[in-house]
């Protein structure tokens, strides 16, 4: 399969500068900030007074009252900006919306549904609903009837940009022909006062790198259309750019603060860069992550350093955008990506408004201040950096000569063959079970489970412990670090050469309501610094990089039910692209009072299931080690829609990539929320698909069903059967009454409570 080429076709934004690309341009040209005084919520007791909100927003200008009552604020921005973007790209006339698919990156997810209520307890099921990460992406999907792949990336404030890269992969890939890709965050007084407690924010707007420290936080969303550079020529499109590469790391050493020496953004730009196949004297513009504060610039130029060289460095213009915009949070990447691509269509690039004087160690660097730079741009690098250590660099090319057209689709990087397999796994819910030797024992086994997992992570490796560490992180530390040690190698791994990819719907619910809780009990200026950190989706991720030192590819994903499986074909492809050659997948679920409330507000609390806890892990490597790896990963596929013609398609695309038809296939693991339509669709796609009777058809949560993870469990099941290391293989036989030994292949099919659909093929290694 060749790598496409993929181009911006289209842009679209909604900030503190204006409600559309028009507006914001003409206001980073004239040097205006967004930043004022914050009016949605009081600031007194606060220790800055001022934010980059969206003025004059008025939600019935865009949706009608039932819209405004189903559509958390985060997913209304994400709705403008796409339009916006889908209008000037005009792709929707050319494409079939069941091949478009969408990424979105989130910091707060819909934190305002949530915090609106001014209570955690006895909560309006109406709200809660919109509140779920995930649900703002399937929200957005859903509004423009979008049927290709649908992720929300909750890697805080590199989101977008982690977002952006996803969406590269899926059309290079064959995923998707077009891909959405941007991000958003609304306003929040409880992510305000987060800040606040941390001591993070200016009581002046923002000037990163000057001497004054402290950010501002903002608003907004921002989203481009990805294509190929085929289909965008064809229809003589206009293009702003194209994309490279991208590069994802993690600095695996703080919650909050940057690796003093820039290692994190160092590793994503180098990765950026290599899948970029260029060098670093080609970069002539870099849009930087610069926060304003000192921790964070002061580490990135360090990182910038060890990239280019100091004096290389001091040619490269650089420039922080978040003096106009303020911090976007999980929408500042892709704002600031996207107002670089119309800066530059005029020859501009943005400059580091409100600036005053270079501060101490930042002297050396090339920074535009307060006035747009002319200049002609080739290819540029944006970065961007987050809470829990994740990193995420973008290298493009400014699409300004557009006479030698013909000559660019010529140009394909080809992808590689290499086969990809599970050679290590790990889970925390068997550690504790006597003879047991398997997760597939456990989940056949009858026995009823509580709705609280027996396993703490400070009996099973006290070093990896720490004080009031929530249990979502003790879950998938414990079953990563199983994982890592079933891997089997002659030689140590490198921590920078091992991935990361996390899937969690809700994060850890536990941390939040103790958050939440010290807001509404003392107020939001007595917010606690301790658990703020960990309402980000992706601590857990942060923290589990830290304890195992994992410096590599790393993101955390939301697909509201099928996060773990979806986690696995993200990994996949991280190992295909040779950006790895191991890569750990996992997933993790958490119980808590909110948790219970949103599974009711879901309607999950009805489901046949026992909802329970938990973390499974696999690494994924393209190396083999034939007496200890378990199976081979051969296609994958990834649709949206809460239908079986849906996951048909999913089914169907896993098949092809896989160079297999549904006649090859020897078992089919399906996980099942366990509500009547998810049921149904299966159902209805059994029937379908017209597979042969001999087939095995097995849904394992009869035992218990774990939103984020289950889908995991499902192929981790497939991967022991298929290993022919299950402990009791003769009890297994039992089970499903024939001899599980013969099977060579299985399909393993997952879908999400709003139509996320996951489809991977399992092959026994020959």
């Amino acid at each position: 399969m060749s790598s496409k080429k993929v181009v911006i076709t289209g842009i679209g934004i909604i900030s503190s500068l204006g409600h559309n690309k028009k507006e914001n341009l003409e206001q980073m040209k004239k040097g205006q900030s967004g930043i004022d005084k914050i009016q949605r919520f009081n600031t007194d007791k606060f220790i800055s007074k001022i934010g980059a909100e969206i003025k004059k927003y008025n939600p019935k200008d865009y949706f009608t009252q039932k819209e405004i009552d189903e559509y958390d604020r985060c997913a209304q921005y994400a709705m403008i900006s796409i339009k916006e973007a889908l209008d000037e790209s005009g792709v929707l006339n050319y494409t079939s919306s069941s091949k478009i698919g969408l990424a979105l990156g989130t910091c707060n997810g819909g934190v305002n549904s949530l915090e609106e209520q001014g209570t955690i307890e006895s909560l309006d099921q109406k709200q809660t609903k919109k509140y779920p990460f995930f649900n703002q992406s399937d929200h957005v999907a859903q509004y423009f009837q979008l049927g290709g792949p649908v992720n929300t990336i909750n890697t805080a404030c590199a989101a977008s940009g982690n977002a952006i890269g996803f969406g590269f992969d899926m059309i290079r890939k064959g995923y998707a022909d077009v891909m959405i890709a941007g991000g958003s965050d609304s306003m929040s007084l409880s992510v305000y006062a987060g800040f606040n407690a941390l001591r993070a924010l200016n009581s002046d707007p923002c000037s990163p790198y000057s001497n004054a420290f402290g950010l501002s936080l903002g608003e907004g969303a921002a989203f481009v259309v990805l294509e190929t550079i085929e289909s965008a020529l064809s229809r003589n499109a206009t293009i702003y750019a194209e994309v490279c590469g991208y590069g994802l790391s993690s600095d695996a050493y703080h919650e909050t603060a940057p690796h003093p020496q820039g290692l994190g953004i160092k590793n994503a730009i180098e990765c950026a860069i290599k899948q970029a196949s260029i060098e670093t004297k080609d970069i002539d513009y870099i849009n930087t992550h610069g926060t304003g504060t000192k921790a964070n610039d002061s580490a990135e130029l360090k990182g910038l350093e060890q990239v280019f060289g100091i004096e290389r460095l001091k040619q490269i213009p650089i420039s922080s955008s978040k003096a106009y915009f303020g911090h976007n949070l999980g929408a500042a990447a892709a704002i600031e990506y996207v107002t670089t691509l119309l800066a530059m269509k005029e020859n501009l690039l943005p400059a580091t408004i409100n600036f005053q004087e270079k501060r101490d160690g930042c002297e050396k660097a090339y920074i535009i201040t307060n006035e747009m730079k002319e200049q002609k741009t080739n290819y540029f690098l944006c970065n961007n950096s987050a809470f829990g250590g994740h990193n995420a660099s973008i290298v493009s090319k400014n699409w300004v000569d557009q006479e030698d057209r013909m000559h660019q689709t010529a140009i394909s990087l080809q992808s590689t063959n290499d086969n990809v397999y599970i050679v290590g796994i790990g889970n925390c819910t068997t550690l504790s079970k006597e003879n047991q030797h398997s997760l597939i024992e456990y989940l056949i086994d009858i026995g009823q489970t509580s709705q609280e997992l027996d396993f703490n992570l400070k009996d099973y490796d006290s070093s990896l412990y720490e004080r009031r560490m929530n249990s979502l992180a003790q879950y998938s530390i414990g079953a990563a670090n199983e994982a890592l040690k079933n891997t089997n190698t002659e030689f140590p791994l490198r921590s920078e050469d091992i991935g990361l990819i996390y899937g969690t719907s809700r994060g850890s619910l536990q941390s939040s309501e103790k958050y939440f809780q010290s807001i509404l009990q003392k107020g939001p200026e007595f917010a606690s610094s301790i658990y703020f950190p960990d309402m980000v989706l992706n601590s857990v991720a942060g923290k589990i990089s830290k304890k195992l030192n994992l410096q590599g590819f790393s993101s955390s994903i939301s697909t509201g039910g099928s996060d773990g499986l979806f986690s696995a074909i993200y990994g996949f492809e991280v190992i295909k692209n040779n950006i790895h050659s191991y890569c750990l997948v996992g997933a993790g679920d958490e119980h808590s009072n909110l948790s219970s409330q949103i599974d009711h507000a879901l309607g999950l609390d009805k489901s046949i299931y026992r909802i329970s806890e938990g973390s499974s892990f696999l690494m994924l490597s393209n190396q083999i080690d034939r007496g200890t790896s378990f199976a081979e990963i051969t296609g994958a596929g990834l649709t949206f829609g809460a239908d079986a013609s849906s996951l048909i398609r999913a089914v169907h695309m896993a098949l092809d990539h896989s160079n297999s038809k549904i006649e090859d296939i020897d078992f089919i693991f399906y996980n099942s929320n366990g509500l009547p339509g998810d049921m149904s669709i299966y159902e209805n796609m059994f029937k379908e698909l017209n597979t042969k009777n001999t087939v095995l058809k097995h849904c394992f949560n009869a035992k218990e069903y774990l939103e984020s993870t289950s889908s995991l469990n499902h192929l981790y099941a497939a991967a022991e059967l298929l290993s022919g290391q299950v402990g009791n293989i003769d009890a297994v036989n039992h089970y499903f009454n024939q001899d599980v030994t013969k099977f060579t292949k299985g399909l393993i099919v997952s879908t999400s409570i709003n139509g996320n659909n996951s489809a991977v093929v399992v092959s026994k290694i020959g």
